[in-house]
This record gives C-alpha cells, sequence and structure tokens, in this order.
C-alpha cells in the first residue's frame, strides 16, 4: 500500500523502481533519489567552480591529473 500520496507521474516512476526489485519501499527509493540528487548537485557545482577558476586564468590540472584524481576519491584503481 502506497505510504505517500504522489501525482500520477511520480507515482509510475516509484512504482516502476519498486518492481524492478531494487527497493523494497517508498522510502527505499526516494532516499536513492535524494542521495543521487545530491551527487549531482555537488558535482555540477565543483564544475562551476573549475570553470570559474579556469576563466580567473588558473591552468587547472592536466588530463592525466584529473582522473587520477578522480581514481582516488572513488577509490578505483588505476589503469597500467
Amino acid at each position: 500500500m502506497p505510504q505517500y500520496k504522489f501525482p500520477p507521474s511520480v507515482s509510475q516512476l516509484v512504482q516502476k523502481q519498486l518492481a524492478s526489485g531494487q527497493f523494497a519501499t517508498e522510502d527505499d527509493v526516494l532516499l536513492a533519489a535524494l542521495q543521487t540528487l545530491d551527487a549531482d548537485t555537488e558535482d555540477w557545482l565543483a564544475v562551476r567552480e573549475a570553470l570559474e577558476s579556469l576563466e580567473a586564468g588558473d591552468q587547472g590540472l592536466s588530463l592525466q591529473d584529473a582522473f587520477e584524481e578522480v581514481r582516488k576519491r572513488h577509490s578505483i584503481a588505476g589503469q597500467t
């Protein structure tokens, strides 16, 4: 039984996620959606900050260094 009263379009998306079996409750779907939104927002803010820095004359990182930073941040082993 639904716990929240969503608009039909949102309810369809929630039900689709529940039917996938990946989520047990509406709360689980909402938590995952909000965590994703939060992470995406942080990523966009970082991109905006980097662009402002470049526009201000900062040379930034080489592509190799940038990838290494991403690997470190997400605990991904580098390719040899």
